[in-house]
């Protein structure tokens, strides 16, 4: 091998090191590579910034500022009523929720479908006494499965059909993925809507059974009332609330040390986590007096417009990472944080210095239509609220027809999806539906970042001839060169790759090598290119390996291992149905 081969191999292998040990940020580890490729001479000036005019970057980027104006619009306020009331099995309602997740994820980005049906998970939860752990995670796998159905649905299927194009001038058709994805769809959700409520609950109706929806633990600042001075000890609110106290603060001073017998007094501020349920009741009994609420002490005329939300920190929330007493969005909205739900039980100090990450469930309190701002400004998902949405469902019924719309032109009429896609964001532009300014500041840059860098980089495993002797070298390790055994190769090493690496990164990775190695066999390049897409979005092994895993982590909460646990039979069935279907339609 070349120097050159030698040097792109040696920099992808550190990028993907550097990728499995998640301790930097995807987007910078990508430009540093991308940075050292044009200094290394493997990535010609002229080419580095290609990833910006690549029709898959720009796909994806207009498929983000979609999903926002779908997240505003309140379309899905209704699924979970609608779905309460025709589905009455915990199997069921799985399988009706990773059905409509999948049906989404099939025209929209994965990330973005899941969002838009985590309120619906919520909603479901609580109207059915069902334990959202039991929803969670099968529609975070049902979201990366049906991605798998049309060239929009992930980034890695946007990402073959352009090497395809390179390699035979002409890339996947819009609708080229559906028949592997609709195959892969149909046997993965029966396998998650029977698995998954065997590993992680029952299995039974609902109808009659004793409520096992696990409370929701809340971070929150409480007072003891005045009655209970001198009476109430920090073993008898943790009997009370089903959770730990983690400081009292007494006089600007922390209460230190703190013993189960501490009296405490009426103006202590208590930080404590708490169940979500046994906390309300305590509100609701007069045991324990909210110290963040402005509802407390006021009368009911002056506080008539506020309401409560809750809302989830998403991946690209510009929230994440943030510390609660540092969020300048809410103050200036006059939106307060009144509680926060996590799964982190030690909390040092007051709830001012909880910094925020992925999952976290934020509970709010202000005016409806500056909340609903606030959530909408700062990134979050909303998925509880006890008053009015103001969110612009005016707006709805035409940002879906112009969605629809955009849809049926590229899937039918022969139109590039950037074009069909392009034009569903100028018809929101021109409706006022779409504020680009602020839809951009809310973007998920990092992915954007990571294909713009990534993709000049996999150009040069091509131009370097590093994709060449790569296949090569494999078929002279291989026992064979047959269709079969490369498709179910390639399939397997990208599965392999993508639970500790993106999927779009894995895609781009592998896609020289698949073209190369059917040039090599003389095997249709299209079908290892599909082999690829398939293996990279089998992200079903690790909470890590996409964001919507990451979520769905810290939404469950989950262990670690139960995600291998309920992931690789889906994992199985994909590489199985996905290979077959492939070669029959591809082969």
């Amino acid at each position: 091998m070349s120097v050159d081969q030698l040097l792109i191999l040696g920099l992808l292998i550190c990028l993907l090191v550097l990728f499995a040990m998640d301790r930097f940020r995807i987007e910078l580890v990508a430009c540093a590579g991308l940075a050292a490729g044009v200094l290394l001479g493997l990535v010609p000036f002229d080419r580095a910034f290609s990833g910006l005019a690549n029709p898959a970057v720009i796909t994806v980027l207009e498929i983000l500022l979609i999903v926002q104006v779908l997240q505003t619009s309140r379309l899905f306020d209704g699924v979970g009523s609608f779905l309460s009331r025709h589905f009455r099995t915990r199997g069921s309602i799985i399988l009706a929720v990773c059905a409509t997740g999948a049906a989404l994820s099939m025209v929209m980005n994965n990330i973005g479908a899941f969002s838009l049906m985590l309120p619906v998970v919520f909603s479901l939860s609580r109207r059915m006494h069902l334990d959202q752990r039991l929803l969670v995670m099968p529609l975070a796998f049902a979201t990366l499965i049906g991605g798998m159905g049309t060239v929009v649905g992930t980034p890695p299927n946007l990402v073959v059909s352009q090497a395809l194009e390179s390699a035979t001038g002409t890339g996947f058709a819009f609708l080229d993925f559906l028949p592997t994805g609709l195959a892969i769809a149909a046997a993965g959700l029966l396998v998650v809507g029977w698995w998954a409520p065997r590993k992680l609950g029952g299995y039974s109706d609902i109808d009659g059974e004793e409520d096992s929806c696990i409370g929701q633990m809340v971070a929150t600042e409480v007072f003891v009332p005045l009655a209970s001075k001198g009476g109430a000890t920090p073993e008898t609110i943790e009997a009370m609330t089903g959770g730990p106290i983690s400081s009292v603060e007494r006089q600007g001073r922390r209460l230190f040390p703190l013993r189960s017998d501490t009296p405490l007094l009426a103006d202590d501020r208590i930080l404590l986590v708490a169940d979500g349920t046994l906390l309300g009741e305590a509100f609701a009994e007069g045991q324990l007096i909210p110290a963040r609420s402005r509802l407390v002490g006021q009368a009911g005329a002056a506080v008539a417009d506020v309401i409560k939300a809750q809302a989830v920190v998403l991946p690209y929330s510009v929230l994440q990472g943030s510390v609660i007493g540092n969020i300048s969005e809410f103050p200036e909205q006059s939106v307060r944080v009144i509680g926060v739900s996590t799964q982190s039980l030690r909390l040092e100090g007051g709830l001012d210095e909880f910094r925020l990450s992925v999952g976290d469930i934020l509970h709010l309190e202000g005016e409806g239509r500056a909340v609903h701002d606030a959530i909408t400004n700062t990134g979050l998902v909303e998925v509880a609220t006890n008053g009015t949405s103001f969110a612009t469902f005016q707006r709805s019924i035409p940002a879906l027809v112009f969605f629809i719309g955009g849809l049926l032109a590229a899937a039918f009429g022969g139109i590039p999806p950037e074009i069909a896609y392009g034009l569903v964001l100028v018809c929101y532009l021109l409706t006022g539906a779409l504020d680009l300014r602020e839809a951009l500041s809310r973007l998920n840059w990092p992915i954007i970042l990571l294909l713009v860098a990534m993709l000049p980089l996999g150009g040069a495993v091509e131009s370097t001839g590093a994709a060449t002797a790569l296949a090569h070298g494999l078929l002279g390790l291989l026992p064979g060169s047959s269709a079969a055994l490369l498709a179910f190769f390639m399939l397997g090493l990208a599965v392999l790759i993508t639970p500790f690496v993106n999927n779009a990164t894995t895609a781009v990775l592998l896609a020289p090598l698949a073209i190369e190695l059917s040039r090599t066999a003389d095997v249709p390049p299209s079908l290892l290119l599909m082999a690829v897409a398939i293996g990279a979005s089998c992200d079903f092994l690790t909470p890590f390996g996409h964001h919507n895993n990451t979520l769905a982590y810290a939404l469950g909460p989950y262990r670690f291992r139960e995600f291998f646990l309920v992931g690789w039979p889906i994992t199985l069935t994909t590489i199985l149905v996905g290979g077959i279907v492939s070669l029959a339609v591809w082969g």
